[in-house]
């Protein structure tokens, strides 16, 4: 595994301490903070390769965090791994979409850490949240969650609204179904590939009125893309 520079931001003291030491047990520097502003502060002046950020913090949540750092031009190259107690809920969605690399539950498993880590640093980091993202006749509002179709709103469940906004977002680019349930549920040991089969044919019922069907497409022995290119 690759060597990094990572920045633990946890409010709860024995956590923070507990994983930066894992951390540094496995060779990586290490950095820590119990808030939001001393954070972005470290990050700011250190630059981190990673950025461990719990979603509770005592001054302004995870997801602002998340927001600081993705709109600070010095640290676009930070991934930034977010931690919850939650599990996968609402927020961490939302940080997802606001352009979070990952996502590991509470308690931390070291294993499972060291292995997210390590696929974090394979891959730059995650810069594609947008306030809007179009395709054709599709306007997504990120911020709003709202979706329109030739400027008729389309309503969506949130998880057909997670898919749709991820092949948008990476259109041309065709994602076996284990790639979409990492990147869409999250890895949630509940749900089996079949049912993104079942969401991508809700999308196709809900886009077929407008003639978008077409656009999510099937290819075969590999998953699924969406793409302007019939």
């Amino acid at each position: 595994m690759a060597l990094a520079s990572i920045l633990v931001v946890d409010a709860d003291a024995v956590s923070r301490h507990r994983t930066a030491d894992a951390l540094r047990a496995l060779g990586h520097r290490v950095r820590v903070s119990g808030d939001a502003s001393s954070a972005l502060a470290t990050a700011q002046r250190s630059r981190p390769d990673l950025m461990l950020c719990d979603l509770a913090l005592p001054d302004v949540d995870g997801i602002d965090l998340l927001g600081d750092v993705r709109r600070d031009d010095r640290l676009r190259s930070v991934r930034v791994l977010v931690t919850s107690s939650q599990g996968v809920s609402e927020e961490v969605m939302l940080a997802m979409e606001s352009g979070a690399d990952d996502f590991i539950g509470k308690p931390i498993d070291s294993l499972e850490l060291s292995a997210r880590i390590s696929a974090c640093l394979r891959r730059p980091a995650n810069t594609t949240a947008a306030p809007e993202i179009r395709a054709g006749g599709i306007l997504i509002d990120s911020l709003s969650h709202r979706v329109t179709v030739d400027r008729k709103a389309l309503s969506l469940a949130p998880r057909e609204y997670q898919l749709l906004q991820f092949l948008i977002s990476n259109q041309d680019r065709v994602f076996s179904r284990k790639q979409l349930l990492m990147h869409v549920w999250n890895r949630d040991a509940s749900v089996g590939p079949r049912t993104v089969d079942v969401h991508i044919r809700r999308l196709r019922s809900l886009l077929e009125p407008f003639g978008y069907a077409r656009y999510v497409q099937t290819v075969r022995g590999s998953g699924y893309r969406f793409s302007l290119e019939d």
